[in-house]
């Protein structure tokens, strides 16, 4: 199989690269750098002119491009997370649209995130779950709305809903410093649901999307068993065998520039609902093992 990846040199494309290697599949990087060395990748092709893309001979496409979440948000910083994610989208589907219909790849994967739900207290989030309110819901519409329009061009279309990823980089490579200091703590009043995902579940669940015909729209990428703010601090301070007893208050980080904030307080208490459905496995299901595996060495 011959897969095609956006942002294939990234966190979560590395580990997608893997997987997808594991299964002998060939893999093509797609990257503004021609020059990039992308370990893994068979080939790699020019993402930064339009008028060059070329997605011709893949079995699948994984689209994972797009300008980080983290950093302050300032109105320019906001539209470039809007813009990557959605013209990049849209650029993909036009030149989907422009190949023969032989030519075209019969499915695209393309990532979202559990941020399409907003703030949702303790209600329990399937993958029919409405859209919520906020800057990264409206983020979230826009972008699988731009996916969503490749079906019309006969490809199926795959939505994986991304919740926080845990690995050696991204999310726990920032909070990491804090609690080996004993500086951890709860954000908040720390009642807020986080959606987690280990970082090899996720390339997992990635390639599941693209090589399970039966699998379509949104899916939720996440772990069966989400965890509040609180017993996150507390599991992640017992593997580090750390004390966290220094919460940061709702009211400081409300202060956060352009409702950042939203990152650190929503709750969004997602159920992988559809991947339940086709049996699919978790190597990492509970927050224990997975913090436990990270932190041995295991991701």
């Amino acid at each position: 199989m011959k897969v095609g990846i956006t942002g294939a040199s990234g966190f979560l494309g590395t580990a997608i690269i893997a997987e997808a290697r594991r299964k002998s599949w060939f893999v093509v990087a797609y990257s503004r750098d021609l020059n990039s060395d992308i370990e893994g990748a068979g080939e790699v092709r020019s993402l930064q002119d339009r008028e060059k893309i070329d997605f011709t001979g893949l079995d699948a496409l994984i689209h994972l491009a797009g300008e980080p979440i983290v950093g302050l948000w300032s109105k320019e910083k906001k539209r470039r997370i809007h813009e990557s994610r959605v013209d990049l989208t849209e650029d993909i589907v036009e030149c989907l649209a422009a190949l023969n219909r032989s030519q075209r790849p019969p499915v695209f994967v393309s990532a979202s995130a559990v941020g399409f739900y907003g703030d949702r207290a303790d209600e329990e989030l399937d993958e029919e779950a409405d859209l919520g309110f906020g800057f990264l819901s409206e983020v979230c519409r826009d972008w699988e709305a731009t996916a969503t329009q490749a079906t019309r061009l006969g490809i199926r279309v795959a939505i994986p809903r991304i919740g926080i990823v845990l690995g050696e980089q991204g999310f726990l490579k920032k909070v990491r410093p804090i609690f080996n200091i004993g500086l951890g703590g709860k954000l908040g009043k720390g009642d807020q649901w986080m959606s987690w995902v280990h970082i090899a579940d996720a390339a997992r669940i990635f390639i599941e999307c693209a090589e399970n015909s039966g699998i379509h729209g949104r899916v939720n990428c996440v772990a069966p068993e989400p965890v509040t703010n609180r017993e996150f601090t507390q599991v992640y301070a017992n593997v580090l065998s750390r004390k966290a007893f220094l919460p940061v208050p709702a009211f400081v980080l409300k202060r956060l520039p352009g409702g950042m904030s939203s990152i650190f307080l929503d709750s969004q208490r997602a159920d992988p609902v559809v991947l339940k459905a086709f049996g699919f496995e978790w190597t990492y299901p509970d927050i224990d093992s997975a913090l436990r595996a990270v932190e041995s060495g295991g991701a």
